[in-house]
């Protein structure tokens, strides 16, 4: 009889980041935080959102990231198709992280809060509290968006990956569902 438990689980976690956007500054994002993943021993892949075909296939990772640009004070349409894409995916057992990028104004949103609110619904549990990149408007950069990330930006998510990274493998000496 089948307790549903596997062995603890051997070799590095795994981590999958899927992010969303629009004129690269959560793509930059997302690689920084996948870089202080790395540093921690994890094993990190990211990956635009339009291009994973497998939902299935996030059930091999031990902590799956989504990341968005803040829209209209909510999260990118194509983050939100994504997420609507995986709400059937059974991934309890698993750890999330949600994280955006946004305006620092105070009624801007927060594409990260609809994203972690998502995540909790699939089953997996938040392994750190959601977390917010700030871009900051130009005058002249209509390329960018109009916008460009705060100085210090990267090397603090990288920062984060790191302490995310650290908290993924101390849960690798945990017993983890089949």
């Amino acid at each position: 009889m089948s307790s549903g438990i596997t062995a603890q689980r051997s070799g590095p976690r795994r981590a999958i980041i899927i992010f969303d956007s629009r004129y690269g500054h959560t793509e930059r994002i997302a690689k920084s935080f996948e870089t202080g993943l790395k540093q921690a021993g994890v094993e990190a892949i990211c990956i635009n959102s339009k291009e994973l075909q497998s939902l299935e296939s996030l059930k091999e990772f031990d902590l799956i990231a989504v990341g968005a640009p803040t829209e209209k004070i909510t999260a990118s349409e194509s983050i939100k198709e994504f997420l609507d894409r995986i709400d059937g995916v059974d991934l309890r057992g698993r750890s999330g992280f949600a994280f955006d990028t946004k305006l620092s104004y105070p009624l801007s949103g927060s594409a990260a809060k609809y994203i972690e609110k998502k995540l909790k619904n699939v089953g997996l549990e938040m392994i750190m509290p959601r977390s917010n990149s700030i871009v900051i408007p130009l005058k002249e950069a209509k390329e960018e968006g109009g916008v460009k990330l705060k100085e210090g930006e990267e090397k603090r998510f990288e920062e984060i990956g790191f302490e995310v990274g650290k908290v993924l493998a101390s849960k690798g000496k945990e017993a983890i569902p089949a």
